[in-house]
């Protein structure tokens, strides 16, 4: 009987060890961008909001919350796009706790904004741009659906890669590649522990 008990503590620390060694990937969105996007506009400005979307500083937010909200940090890198704010939002949140390494693979899809004789809200516009490009017209030059699909199969290879390396992998990236992100994990056979990534300062957070 003795041995027994001894079998089963044993196998339940084996247990608890597997659970301790499963990988993580967080992704986190960035920070809301300090950028006026209100009335109704046309084309050409809302051509020119979204090229300012890119290098316009984020909003202030209280890091400690954000990172209450997410599993403690265990990796000493963590992963930003090549983009200002995912850049600030990285640093904001970790600072000189952590190795920033920025990738412009994390970068958020391209899109250009369609031309049409209208004045709309600029949400509708991006809209209407994102569901064109999705369905391949894109302005030449720019990254096509097909590229972007190709882009995030490479990045998920690379993700699984330092999760394998340092159980915890985390990215602080934007909105439409993270739910792609995820997407394609989850086909690989990541589970989703939480899903708040569409938010900003929100995480997708994946286990397997």
């Amino acid at each position: 009987m003795k041995t027994l008990f001894q079998l089963i503590f044993f196998l339940g620390i084996a247990v608890c060890g597997q659970q301790t060694l499963a990988q993580e990937v967080i992704l986190i969105r960035h920070a809301e961008v300090k950028l006026e996007r209100h009335g109704w506009m046309g084309a050409k400005k809302a051509s020119a909001v979204r090229d300012e979307y890119d290098t316009a500083p984020i909003s202030q937010f209280n890091a400690d919350t954000v990172l209450s909200k997410i599993p403690q940090r265990i990796t000493d890198t963590i992963y930003v796009s090549g983009l200002s704010r995912s850049i600030a939002t990285g640093l904001k949140l970790f600072g000189d706790s952590a190795t920033i390494v920025s990738l412009d693979d994390l970068n958020e899809f391209e899109m250009h904004m369609i031309w049409l004789p209208l004045f709309l809200p600029y949400k509708i516009w991006t809209s209407i741009s994102r569901t064109m490009w999705l369905m391949g017209l894109e302005k030449p030059g720019t990254e096509s659906f097909q590229e972007a699909r190709e882009r995030v199969d490479a990045v998920c290879s690379f993700i699984e890669q330092k999760a394998e390396q340092n159980e915890q992998a985390i990215f602080v990236t934007h909105g439409f590649i993270n739910r792609n992100i995820a997407r394609e994990l989850q086909k690989r056979g990541w589970r989703v522990i939480q899903n708040n990534g569409k938010e900003n300062l929100g995480a997708t957070i994946l286990r397997k």
